[in-house]
Parts: C-alpha cells; sequence; structure tokens
C-alpha cells in the first residue's frame, strides 16, 4: 500500500506541475520519508496492547466478574455462645467488644476495597458487614425497650467510604438483616450495653441495571437456650443485567456452628431458587467444605456448579486466620467461600482465584483484612 500511494503522489506531482528531474528526485525523498514514519508509527500502534475499560468490550463477548467476601466482625462468637451460667456474658461480650476494636475495621476496609479495584467485579456478596451500637450507661434488662444507638463502628457505611476513596461506584442492590442483639458487658466506667446488627449485602457497580431486590430469613434457625438467644440468618437476592443478560444474584451466610441449621438452611434455600428459570449466581459464605461437605453436596446434587477452577494458582482454601488477624503466615485450611451457578452453561473461558491471602496483602500493623480470603470468578461467555 504505501509504494502506490507513493507512486500515484509521484505521477499527480509529475502531470500538474511538471518539475524537473532534479527537484522530483528530491520530493520523493521527502515523500518516502513521510511514509516510512507514516508505516513504523501505525505498526507500533497495532503492536500495542489495547486495554479496555469496563463499558467497552468489544462485541460478541459477555463479560461477568462476581466476588464473595466475608469481611469478618473481628472476633469469634463461640466463647459467648457457649457460656454456661448468665454471669459470665457480660465479661465475654467486653472481650468481644474488645477484639472487634482491635481489628481495626477501617484500616481493614480499605485493603478490601483495594482487593477490590483490582477486580472491579460487577457485583459483590459482602456477608458479617455489622452494625456496632452502645448505650451508655447501660439498662439491660430482657425485652429491653431502650435499645443502644450510638453507633461506634457501621461497617457498610465505612466499606462504602473506603470504595469512593479508591475511585470507585458501588451501590448497595440488596441486603438481608440478620440477627440483632443487645447484651451488657463490664467496663471502667460501669456497666455499657452493646448492640450488634449483622447483614448480608450485595453491591452492583454502578454501570449495572438492578431490578427486584429481596431479602428473608431462614425458617431454621439456631437457638442457644441459655441466652434465649435465635441466631437469624438468611439471603439477600437481585436480578442483575449485565452486557444484556440477566441474572438473578443471591448472597448468603449459611449457619457456622450447628451442622443440622447449616443443612436445613441450604435445603430452604434449594426449595426457594427451585423454580427459577434465570440464570442464578450464588454467593456466600457457606461454612461446608468444599468437596466433601454436607451442605456442599446438597447444593450440587440440586444443579449448582462450584465455578472454582482446580487448575487455578493457590488451594482456593478461604478459612480461616487466627481471631485477632495477627499470624504471620497464612492458615486458611479449607475452602467454605464459595461461588455457585445454575442454569447456566460455564463458559470455555474462566478464571477463579483469592483475594487477601497474599502476604502483601496484610496491613502495615501485620493485620490480615479479613479472617476469610475473597473469592472472585470471571467467566467470559463467547
Amino acid at each position: 500500500m504505501p509504494v502506490t500511494i507513493k507512486t500515484e503522489v509521484q505521477t499527480s506531482f509529475y502531470i500538474i506541475f511538471s518539475l524537473e528531474e532534479n527537484i522530483l528526485s528530491k520530493l520523493k525523498i521527502i515523500f518516502a520519508f513521510f511514509v516510512l514514519l507514516f508505516v513504523v508509527s501505525g505498526c507500533e500502534r497495532i503492536a500495542d496492547k489495547v486495554i479496555l475499560p469496563p463499558d467497552t468490550t468489544p462485541a460478541g463477548t459477555q463479560p461477568l466478574t462476581v466476588m464473595t467476601y466475608n469481611v469478618y466482625v473481628g472476633s469469634s462468637a463461640a466463647p459467648l455462645l457457649s457460656v454456661e451460667n448468665l454471669g459470665q456474658v457480660p465479661g465475654q461480650v467486653a472481650t468481644m467488644y474488645n477484639n472487634v476494636m482491635a481489628s481495626d475495621f477501617p484500616s481493614r476496609a480499605t485493603a478490601i476495597a483495594k482487593s477490590i479495584k483490582t477486580s472491579q467485579p460487577h457485583i459483590i456478596g459482602l456477608q458479617e458487614i455489622s452494625l456496632i451500637r452502645r448505650q451508655s450507661p447501660g439498662d439491660f434488662i430482657p425485652d429491653n425497650p431502650t435499645l443502644a444507638e450510638e453507633v461506634v463502628l457501621d461497617y457498610l457505611d465505612i466499606l462504602m467510604n473506603a470504595l469512593q476513596a479508591e475511585g470507585l461506584s458501588y451501590e448497595v442492590a440488596a441486603q438481608v438483616e440478620n440477627i440483632d442483639v443487645e447484651m451488657p458487658m463490664f467496663t471502667d466506667v460501669g456497666i455499657v450495653d452493646v448492640r450488634l446488627t449483622d447483614y448480608d449485602v450485595i453491591l452492583s457497580r454502578s454501570d449495572v441495571e438492578i431490578s427486584n431486590p429481596m431479602s428473608a430469613n431462614y425458617e431454621n434457625a439456631l437457638t442457644i437456650e441459655m441466652l434465649g438467644l435465635v441466631v437469624k440468618r438468611g439471603y439477600a437476592a437481585v436480578d442483575a443485567t449485565v452486557a444484556g443478560v440477566t441474572y438473578r444474584v443471591v448472597n448468603t451466610h449459611l449457619e457456622a456452628f450447628v451442622e443440622e441449621s447449616r443443612v436445613a438452611q441450604t435445603q430452604e434455600l434449594v426449595d426457594i431458587l427451585s423454580s427459577e428459570t434465570m440464570p442464578i449466581i450464588l454467593l456466600g459464605d457457606f461454612n461446608t467444605p468444599a468437596p466433601d461437605g454436607t451442605a456442599y453436596q446438597m447444593l450440587l446434587s440440586a444443579g449448582y456448579v462450584d465455578v472454582w477452577q482446580m487448575e487455578s494458582e493457590g488451594t482456593g482454601n478461604t478459612c480461616c486466620q487466627d481471631g485477632d488477624l495477627q499470624n504471620r503466615v497464612s492458615r486458611h485450611y479449607e475452602r467454605i467461600d464459595q461461588i455457585f451457578v445454575r442454569n447456566l452453561e460455564i463458559p470455555d473461558s474462566v478464571m477463579t482465584y483469592t483475594v487477601g491471602d497474599k502476604p502483601a496483602d496484610q496491613l502495615a500493623s501485620g493485620l490480615w483484612p479479613s479472617d476469610h480470603a475473597g473469592v472472585v470468578a470471571q467467566l467470559t461467555f463467547e
């Protein structure tokens, strides 16, 4: 092509201007030089790797990136839930509260937001999004009508601000309120009431079309007789449209402490979604280890496909770091945070990986971002 262009230009110059032979030769040299620059420049542009932003994917491909992440309240509840008498409650509540404060969620939220920025998923399922409130002095009595309202930590607000600080635009698409419990704790100034409200939340990237949000609690719930406490858990769901395809996205956090409750909740979820014909993306902390967990096998039997790719780098294990998050080497030993799909053919192009579990992810303080790893699945449909 450059030779043809050069010949045509030469001919044009000769006919129009009837240039002398020596002048025409000089023009040919100059023009050839510029043609060479054009060709070289064009080759460089073609060779450059083109990185497309999320909203300019080439026609013919349909990308979908999703994430699930248990952000961790900051303390295990097991010692509190296993007290042998009510006199132990204020001391255990104080221990749990102090652990939560020491876990520094604002700093951890910044690290989690950076992981989200790297992957920029269309949809994120979050678990253990906590709202911690207190009342001082405390006036705790059973069925106390005066609930604690002074906000100490609002995990959702903190994380949304961290995402915004990273230049990201996400919105709350759906959420479910789980347990909402208030208990007394001992402090240096007397008894203070502490209230914990737990949520599971679905976030959507601002370019994802959202509709039909809903949430519900499972009928089956763990009951702690000693405390008169029902540990409510549930799920949130939403229709999310990405690249013209609408998915039913569901996020849940199944019971952690008693398998019987977890299995019953899994059966509820399977039954609830059994008539759904849209492609389902099921995200969550299922507290059932792959590949042998009872609830895990129940989901497979119900037609759900675990998208984790076994050839992915790493084991995919997602739990659990030490309760104080200070262990130097990751101690994840089981894979209980998972991404399932149903009514959806898995494409050939799937990339899955964990986040928040590499040494580089640890905060300067030594804390891990969470006791769990986040899980990302990137599916590209031709």
